[in-house]
């Protein structure tokens, strides 16, 4: 019988089945090998024992999540307060995974939401559909129909309540931690939860994501850059000369907080230490 899983807790693993939900556990040899099942996987079940797992299309590591269509990345205009370069750096890590991306500014109703329309409509200038909450929760439930999705982003933003807003869950929510400026973590396991005909994944929060990629697939990750004609081929954006981003970026034409995360996130990769 196969069927995908919904949920893991503990070891245990929530399978849905055309039929039927059941809990089960992995074979022991998963764990020798080193194979840990995780939500979104489509496996094989017998006896209430998963016996293998499909070959995945896509998996994130934080979250935990495999298979999935679309990844919400929420990011708070306050409490915590707006932080661009940890949207930029999730924005490049799906889109190097090749996962369509959603975004969604939260906690709209305590802020001038004028302020920040520029910055929206910026990033949908960049093909991204992006949304305010909770103002705009319907437009965000039809990007979940006939999809898998993930909400991700840092502990705090509101992806529980953003995902309470849609049908009737009751998932956990806290208050943002004065001291620390971030939210604690109020979700402890990962699970796929059913809205209209599509699923969507509650996960625990993340704070920092490593950059797992060379400094090229870096650059393509940034829409507005791969789309400029610069004088070399595999140009990086950073000292070479007739470099069209660079250009922009004086003109005002890509805007200076992406170009600068980006030289971040180079140097990021320039200094970590090879993998032996």
């Amino acid at each position: 019988m196969t069927g995908r899983i919904i949920k893991s807790m503990s070891g245990e693993y929530t399978v849905q089945t055309p039929e039927e939900t059941i809990v089960c556990k992995p074979l022991g040899v998963f764990r020798h090998k080193k194979i840990v099942p995780k939500v979104g996987d489509i496996v094989t079940i017998e006896n209430q024992t998963i016996v293998s797992i499909e070959p995945r299309k896509n998996e994130l590591v934080r979250p935990p999540v495999s298979n999935m269509d679309k990844v919400l990345i929420v990011t708070s205009l306050v409490e915590p307060i707006l932080n661009l370069n940890l949207l930029d750096r999730m924005i490049s890590q799906v889109e190097y995974l090749d996962i369509d991306i959603v975004l969604i500014f939260s906690k709209e109703d305590l802020v001038q939401k004028e302020d920040y329309l520029e910055i929206k409509s910026y990033y949908q200038s960049l093909g991204y559909p992006v949304y305010f909450t909770p103002q705009e929760a319907e437009e965000i439930k039809k990007e979940i129909k006939s999809s898998i999705c993930v909400v991700a982003g840092q502990s705090g933003v509101g992806k529980s309540t953003l995902i309470n807003l849609f049908d009737h869950f009751s998932l956990k929510t806290d208050a943002i931690s004065k001291a620390l400026g971030r939210g604690k973590h109020t979700t402890r396991h990962v699970e796929l939860l059913s809205v209209e005909d599509g699923w969507i994944a509650d996960t625990p929060g993340f704070g920092v994501l490593d950059l797992d990629m060379d400094i090229v697939s870096l650059s393509h990750t940034f829409k507005e850059f791969f789309t400029r004609k610069c004088r070399f081929h595999g140009c990086t954006h950073i000292n070479e000369p007739g470099c069209q981003v660079k250009a922009d970026v004086e003109q005002g034409k890509i805007r200076k907080s992406r170009y600068e995360n980006y030289l971040s996130f180079v140097q990021e990769i320039k200094n970590k230490k090879p993998k032996y």
